[in-house]
């Protein structure tokens, strides 16, 4: 792969060429909506704080790569030329096209990086067969970490068919470590792995808005939760990896002036010891120079105020992706992928993977149901208006 260096060296010029006027006034924002703002001029990263994956031999930078809507191969190579060594993918991305991307953009660099993938549960035969289509797309010998993907049960820790097929690749040396990835009964599947004790690594949505809301309050005042924050931590110091995942609280568009809620956002998750590393989603250098800021960076007082303020423009939009509310719909809805839907839509601004997320839900567990329902049942951590977001989103992404 030719790595288009014109297009990083012309994206370096305009960050350069900007400094000077961010030293006489406000910070540079981006003009468009669209993507993230980010601050001008862009400081070089700081260094390379790395951070060991639990048992598994690697140790990671603090800030890794997402590269689950990266459409440009030149980005993730910008990213890992900036000194970004985990990348993560996985099958399913973009129809399979993701891993492809990824595949292109290691080319030359695969040693550099700790290369993570996923798959689903299925028969034995079925779940090998996925991983080595896996590793034709990636152009690899080996994947780092084989993931069993979107979890949220002791009962799927346990799953024999995985064990066996993920045990199989690992002897075969086509994966190295196995690992889970959980959106939903999170502090579940942490305790499971740490208990059970084959999976190695857990990526995990995290962010700054994991343990708050009234619900969480209550739980953990009565000792019913031990709360996302400290499971992470608990679980990791006993050796398990634990990747942060939705660190940005979706990644929505920063208020006008002020500092970098991204940055303030990764900072959050990094401060709990527990977190190896976070794989922040990007599509463009200003992203990767944005996030990897963040390396190195200690959680301030000033950050606090950053994201309270950010979660205020946010506040009755962002799932907070706990999973709480799964199962209370009397209806049937699969009220947090239905959510889920909609955050891929306003905080990814990914309308594609949006309507693609929503349309794959089965008659019945769509939010259809809920244009009959005079009130909403479902209560949320957050207080989030579910209802009213759930025909949103159905209105949005099922035309």
């Amino acid at each position: 792969m030719e790595f288009r260096e014109t297009s990083r060296r012309g994206f370096l010029k305009i960050a350069g060429a900007a400094a000077g006027l961010a030293a006489a006034g406000p910070l540079l924002r981006s003009a468009s909506g669209a993507s993230r703002s980010a601050a001008v001029p862009f400081p070089p990263p700081r260094g390379e704080e790395k951070r060991a994956l639990g048992t598994t031999g690697f140790r990671v930078s603090t800030v890794s790569f997402g590269a689950m809507t990266t459409r440009d191969p030149d980005v993730i190579r910008f990213a890992v030329d900036r000194g970004v060594d985990y990348v993560d993918t996985a099958d399913c991305y973009m129809g399979g096209e993701n891993e492809r991307i990824v595949g292109r953009a290691l080319a030359g660099v695969r040693d550099k990086v700790v290369l993570a993938s996923k798959v689903h549960i299925a028969p034995v035969d079925q779940m090998i067969r996925s991983a080595e289509n896996s590793l034709r797309s990636l152009k690899v010998d080996v994947i780092d970490i084989l993931q069993l993907h979107g979890i949220s049960t002791e009962g799927e820790v346990t799953d024999g068919r995985a064990r066996e097929a993920l045990q199989k690749l690992i002897d075969q040396g086509k994966v190295r470590v196995a690992g889970v990835t959980t959106h939903s009964g999170q502090e579940t599947v942490l305790r499971a792995v740490r208990k059970h004790g084959f999976y190695k690594t857990v990526l995990v949505a995290y962010n700054f808005r994991s343990d708050t809301g009234v619900t969480a309050t209550v739980k953990g005042a009565l000792g019913l939760s031990e709360g996302l924050s400290n499971t992470i931590r608990s679980v990791g110091e006993s050796g398990v990896g634990i990747i942060g995942m939705k660190t940005q609280a979706g990644g929505y568009p920063s208020p006008p002036g002020g500092a970098s809620p991204h940055q303030a956002a990764i900072a959050w998750v990094l401060s709990n010891p527990g977190v190896a590393t976070t794989i922040p989603g990007m599509t463009t250098y200003a992203q990767v120079e944005e996030n990897l800021g963040a390396r190195g960076k200690r959680f301030t007082f000033g950050d606090g105020f950053t994201l309270r303020r950010y979660a205020m423009e946010i506040g009755d939009r962002h799932c907070g992706l706990c999973g709480a509310c799964a199962g209370q719909c009397p209806q049937g809805v699969d009220v947090p992928s239905v959510l889920r839907s909609l955050t891929y839509l306003e905080g990814y601004r990914e309308a594609g993977l949006a309507r693609s997320a929503y349309r794959s839900l089965p008659a019945g567990r769509n939010a259809e149901a809920c244009g009959d329902c005079p009130s909403c049942l479902v209560a949320c951590r957050l207080r989030l208006p579910v209802g009213r977001l759930a025909r949103e989103t159905h209105g949005r992404l099922c035309g």
